[in-house]
């Protein structure tokens, strides 16, 4: 069954969609289909910095099918992310990769943990 809704939610996308269409269409043709019925918004925290045109055109809140999403959930494991930077910086790139699985793992089971 084909998904009637998918949006890509990036800080600058008013920007980016510009020549998105171009640079797909040069670099990845047969994505082009999808890329033309993606919905381009703003993550929330980000749009309070736009232009007023922006945050209408551009809102999550205005969007079928999107009104209660933020796309801002990839950041919000930054702050520890950020800290296992510390312990893993001296690592192989091996271990490294071995240690921030384990924390991605970790971060998606205590997420799927605080759902039900």
């Amino acid at each position: 069954e084909k998904l009637h809704e998918r949006a890509l939610s990036y800080d600058v996308v008013c920007s980016y969609i510009c020549h998105i269409g171009e640079r797909f269409a040069r670099s990845h043709p047969a994505l082009l289909p999808i890329i033309n019925e993606l919905k381009m918004l703003l993550p929330k925290l980000h749009i309070h910095c736009h232009k007023e045109l922006c945050q209408i055109v551009y809102a999550f809140c205005y969007a079928h099918g999107f009104g209660l999403a933020h796309g801002e959930g990839i950041e919000t494991p930054w702050a520890e992310l950020n800290i296992a930077g510390l312990s893993t910086c001296e690592m192989t790139s091996g271990a490294r990769h071995d240690a921030l699985n384990s924390l991605f793992s970790f971060w998606n089971w205590r997420k799927t943990q605080g759902m039900g």
